[in-house]
């Protein structure tokens, strides 16, 4: 299957529209008009799709149930980088498979980017394949003190008949830490053949542990769960509320053309706006 390739005018236009922000008379942000930028789903699994965000960079959306993001970007002729896994060890089996399928067997390196399910369910897939799954000693301290009361949290909001599928299989998923643990603080960057990968945390956000992953030649960022793409905050049940507007001012150093949020079908940089805008509305709850 050939996949066909987003119009640059698009994504432009997508770009364009969502950095632009309405600042009240307070000097608050206000979100900026809703864009949706809606490349083709290509579907994987019952479950899972993809959409081809550049020729280079992947979109996959496992909506197990809710709908969550992770990332594929081809990073030379020999690697690819994917960012965080879906819900399940399963689907991510899928996921690689599908990716090996269409661009080869190239190098597979995973990043997690917080303790999450959504960030690290597919964890147990990519050790079984020996592809190297990247993570923050932050991550692994936070999945071994917080992982089983999250689960409890999810399986709490799947109770009852219409969801027993994903009941059972929230219940069963084993949380697994990454395999090369790096520190929080220091972050991380991987070289491949003079392309980098550069893994920073910009400070507690959704999560004490959430780092995002930039890709400076592709000029596209991988915000997770720390960038908000909805009208909400979403769970903010591990979240510092407090620390979270400047982590995401953090995020603007980085000159990027794509930003990619951990749920969510919008990928343009006005969500570092969207993100602050809706953060204020909370704090003023």
């Amino acid at each position: 299957m050939v996949l066909r390739f987003v119009a640059m005018t698009v994504v432009l236009l997508a770009i364009v529209l969502g950095s632009a922000s309405v600042i009240a008379g307070d000097g608050t942000p206000t979100p900026p008009p809703s864009v949706t930028v809606e490349p083709e789903r290509i579907a994987i699994a019952p479950d899972l799709f993809a959409r081809q965000i550049r020729d280079d960079v992947i979109v996959f959306t496992h909506e197990f149930p809710w709908a969550a993001n992770s990332m594929l970007v081809v990073i030379t002729d020999d690697a690819m980088v994917l960012v965080d896994t879906p819900y399940t060890p399963e689907a991510t089996g899928t996921l690689v498979a599908w990716a090996r399928e269409h661009f080869g067997q190239r190098d597979l390196v995973a990043i997690n980017t917080g303790f999450h399910v959504d960030n690290l369910g597919g964890n147990a897939a990519l050790i079984e394949q020996g592809i190297p799954v990247y993570g923050s000693d932050a991550t692994v301290d936070l999945l071994a003190e917080r992982g089983e009361k999250t689960r409890a949290t999810l399986l709490g909001w799947l109770r009852g008949p219409a969801n027993r599928r994903f009941y059972e299989a929230h219940a069963a998923i084993p949380y697994v830490p990454p395999d090369h643990v790096f520190s929080l603080e220091d972050g991380l960057e991987l070289a491949f053949d003079g392309a980098t990968v550069a893994v920073y945390f910009p400070g507690a956000s959704h999560t004490r542990d959430n780092v995002v992953v930039y890709f400076p030649a592709q000029r596209v960022l991988f915000g997770g769960c720390m960038i908000l793409a909805g009208d909400s905050a979403g769970n903010t049940a591990d979240a510092d509320m407090d620390a979270w507007p400047d982590s995401v001012r953090r995020l603007k150093q980085f000159e990027c053309d794509v930003l990619v949020p951990g749920h969510g079908d919008r990928y343009d940089p006005g969500l570092l706006d969207h993100t602050l805008a809706l953060l204020a509305e909370e704090a003023d709850r």
